[in-house]
């Protein structure tokens, strides 16, 4: 008996090193778990502040488009004010309140140089405006020191008659350079709020929309907390102006929910978009699957202790291993299966792991994805068409970048192919093509860029689209072609639209459109400016050519009533005519605004031509 100690104090020992051993690598594992876990946290957390700074990045466009459509707004007010023309300015008014401001706006003014206010869009066009001066208001002390066009966003103020708080957006006014008053377009930040929570309208998540120096404009939850407040002062956007983007992670001071930000500023505007997404909602999924994890870890750790075999270790962790990878296959096919582009795999061998039907059906290829597995790229190029071929050439393991193109079939439609190599630590693992039809997407974006482009009433260029054409061809006129410019104006068309009425108005412009068009040669560009304001740009015309060209529209818009169901309506256009070369935007533009006044003032229906020197003639 005595003989045995030995070695039961051996077998003792061994366990003891064993169960040492096995704890140790057991205290190892959950440290290495623990890390993993870690790991997932930042990396979601990583995810998450990407996918903020991609959504506040397209906030910052949509707003600028908004302010864009604002500035465009005030200036086109401005510019029909300058008219002297008041039922036409409430007009556009009206047209502005259900247009870009979509019925939220709050009111307009016009005041003078001095401040004293001309026009109030709460005050009726038979009464008189109220005795109001708004001279002391820093937005106006800020545009009459400018000489240029402005415009400012101002900080919000509570109006004391409605109680909301709204947002100022004015614009200078200038009459040969010199500061001639403001116009003012005052809109309840609640509009600004609810347009960002219709996007994100959990309370968790938050948008931000704040003035450079960190003044609240809008905000998507606690709005009347925030309106009067600023940002806190250690706002990366606050003291680092030189950076247009950034995150960062923050317990808000207003409802004290922490969440995960990211900012952009708005280009051409001194404002900053913010979107804080809510930390709990967005790392929740993690943190289930963490928590998931452990309970399952748990119970493989009682079961290894209860076995504290390690053979039984072994299979078990040989059986979650297996488990898992055949729940990632089972993820990758239906991954496959759903996505909607067309999807090849393949190694770093330029062999084929993984096919989906939709790439099948978009090659034209009649096969099974199965049947594919492992074939070499080459072969497959040999199974397609050559219009496809040419989608798929052979890649090469030394591309480290993705690859991204558009091509399109002899059917018209439009594919996008994008290649992307699969690396690790700096060792490729082969690709991944990806294919997907795009062609209702680059219908619809063309769609955009002609409702963008175009007047929708005459279908000529807008105002915008035109005036970006005149610069260019400033830039490319010649003292030899110097091309020409003319602005083209109807006579009389408040008479029109006051007799007739507005339909019948919007009848004439269209038919006016049409004779204009009629009377052009193939490059020469036609668009609307505004109202009953036209212009013509002639590429390359002589001064002759112009005034010709200019005499046979007007004869043919005097020529060409517009025939309505009870009326025939005859009107005539004055026209005034400038040549491109040597002239910038502004310059062209004054001088041929001053030749249609000059036409006017002879009496109408005329084309009248600024005077050139003599040279410039010879040369015109």
């Amino acid at each position: 008996m005595l003989s045995n100690k030995p070695a039961h104090h051996r077998i003792w020992t061994r366990l003891d090193l064993a169960w040492l051993i096995f704890l140790g690598l057991l205290a190892a594992y959950w440290l290495r778990l623990d890390f993993s876990h870690q790991n997932q946290l930042a990396q979601a957390q990583v995810q998450a502040q990407l996918r903020a700074s991609q959504a506040a990045h397209a906030l910052s466009m949509q707003v600028r488009s908004q302010l864009l459509g604002i500035n465009f707004i005030l200036e086109h007010l401005i510019e029909h004010w300058q008219d002297h023309d008041e039922a036409v300015f409430r007009k556009l008014v009206g047209l502005a309140q259900q247009g870009i401001f979509k019925g939220s706006l709050d009111v307009i003014i016009v005041t003078d140089a001095e401040g004293k206010v001309l026009f109030n869009s709460h005050t009726q066009s038979d009464q008189p405006v109220s005795e109001l001066s708004v001279a002391k208001r820093d937005y106006f002390q800020q545009l009459a020191q400018r000489n240029e066009p402005s415009f400012l966003i101002s900080r919000p103020v509570r109006n004391v008659l409605t109680n909301q708080w709204t947002v100022q957006f004015s614009h200078n006014m200038l009459i040969d350079g010199q500061f001639a008053g403001i116009i003012l377009a005052s809109v309840p930040a609640e509009h600004l709020a609810e347009a960002f929570r219709q996007v994100y309208p959990a309370h968790e998540d938050v948008v931000l929309l704040v003035l450079n120096d960190g003044q609240y404009l809008a905000r998507t939850h606690a709005l009347e907390e925030s309106l009067d407040k600023k940002v806190p002062a250690e706002r990366e956007f606050l003291h680092r102006p030189d950076l247009q983007s950034g995150h960062y992670n923050a317990v808000a001071p207003i409802d004290g929910v922490e969440r995960i930000y990211a900012w952009h500023r708005i280009p051409d505007f001194p404002a900053v978009i913010s979107l804080g997404l809510g930390r709990e909602k967005v790392l929740s999924s993690v943190q289930l699957a963490i928590k998931a994890s452990k309970t399952q870890n748990l119970l493989a750790t009682i079961l290894l202790l209860l076995a504290a075999l390690w053979i039984t270790r072994l299979v078990v962790i040989k059986a979650k291993q297996n488990r898992a990878l055949l729940q990632t296959q089972e993820r990758l096919a239906t991954l496959l299966i759903r996505v909607p582009s067309g999807v090849l795999l393949e190694d770093e061998n330029n062999r084929i792991v993984m096919v989906n039907s939709t790439l099948l059906s978009l090659l034209n290829l009649d096969a099974e994805p199965s049947s594919l597995i492992g074939l070499h790229h080459s072969q497959l190029l040999t199974m397609l068409g050559q219009e496809q071929a040419a989608w798929l050439p052979m890649a090469r393991n030394n591309l480290k970048q993705r690859q991204l193109r558009e091509v399109k079939d002899s059917a018209g439609r439009t594919f996008e192919i994008d290649w992307v190599p699969i690396r690790r630590n700096f060792r490729s693992l082969g690709h991944a093509w990806f294919i997907q039809d795009i062609s209702e997407r680059k219908k619809k974006e063309q769609e955009l860029v002609t409702l963008a482009t175009t007047d929708a009433l005459t279908g000529l260029h807008n105002r915008r689209s035109f005036l970006d054409i005149l610069q260019q061809q400033l830039k490319i006129s010649t003292p030899h072609c110097p091309g020409a410019l003319l602005l083209l104006d109807i006579d009389h068309f408040k008479r029109v639209n006051d007799t007739y009425g507005h339909p019948a108005g919007d009848l004439v412009i269209h038919n006016i459109a049409q004779g204009i068009r009629d009377s052009l040669r193939q490059d020469d560009i036609t668009g609307r400016l505004g109202g009953e304001e036209f212009a013509v740009l002639l590429p390359k015309a002589t001064l002759q050519h112009a005034q010709q060209l200019a005499e046979r529209i007007r004869e043919h818009v005097a020529a060409t009533p517009t025939i309505t169901q009870t009326e025939t309506i005859y009107v005539t256009i004055s026209i005034g005519v400038a040549l491109l070369y040597g002239q910038d935007e502004n310059s062209v533009q004054s001088q041929a605004d001053q030749a249609l006044y000059q036409a006017k003032n002879a009496g109408r229906n005329r084309v009248c031509c600024v005077e050139y020197a003599a040279d410039e003639v010879e040369q015109a």
